[in-house]
């Protein structure tokens, strides 16, 4: 049975994504461009629609939550299928096609992503998740690169996906090293210890490789964007 701080976390985690992804969506409007890269909204979309509406639907609070954030994404949707044409200006054969591109996403990425529950065995959406997270966190560093410009993004966006991403790996943590029988860890370094030597799912040592690998381009991404909205002589703490 799962513990209680295992679903508190949860739901923290489920609130920082929330935040992220309307910091997302404001700043679409604002900048009159998508905030999420395409490839990576394509699967993440793919994630939360399996596993909240097809695999298992409202058996706890992460599957019945994984759904507000489906409909949360969809207007971040809508805005890359608005406003794609206008990044892609400069590829004009793209251009034309562009909106699509957002749909086309979705379209291929929903396959392999619910197949992926099955193929790898993975009912909490561990590996799939913590893996569309990782493409997530690459993305939006290249996207960053890509645009040579802030727009669409804000620190309050990375800051709110840094924290969403961490407490989804703490609330794995948690579930390997608590129980409804003991409600906290033995200790802060057996904590970390435990979580980091545990090799059976949900935290393997790949999960906790890909969790590593987004920890890291979560933090170059945020310094990354805070040094792009300096040089752009924009005062970061107040480009909400």
């Amino acid at each position: 049975m799962t513990s209680q701080v295992v679903v508190v976390t949860g739901v923290i985690c489920t609130l920082w994504w929330l935040i992220a992804y309307a910091g997302i969506i404001h700043r679409g409007f604002r900048d009159r461009t998508y905030g999420m890269p395409i490839a990576a909204l394509g699967a993440n979309l793919s994630w939360e629609a399996a596993y909240g509406l097809f695999i298992n639907p409202f058996a706890d609070h992460i599957h019945t939550l994984s759904i507000v954030w489906l409909v949360v994404d969809l207007v971040i949707l809508w805005q890359a299928c608005r406003y794609a044409p206008r990044e892609f200006r400069d590829l004009p054969a793209v251009s034309r096609y562009a909106r699509f591109l957002p749909l086309i996403a979705v379209v291929v990425a929903y396959p392999i992503v619910y197949l992926g529950f099955f193929e790898f065995n993975d009912p909490d959406g561990e590996y799939t998740g913590f893996g569309v997270n990782c493409l997530m966190s690459l993305l939006f560093l290249a996207l960053l690169v890509r645009r040579d410009s802030p727009r669409g993004q804000s620190l309050y966006i990375a800051i709110a996906k840094f924290f969403g991403t961490f407490f989804a790996w703490l609330a794995t943590a948690l579930t390997v090293t608590t129980s409804s029988t003991q409600a906290w860890p033995d200790g802060f370094w057996s904590f970390w210890s435990d979580s980091l030597r545990y090799d059976s799912y949900p935290l393997t040592p790949l999960i906790n490789y890909l969790y590593l690998v987004v920890f890291v381009a979560d933090i170059v991404y945020t310094v990354a964007l805070y040094r792009r909205l300096k040089a752009a002589d924009i005062r970061p703490w107040r480009h909400i």
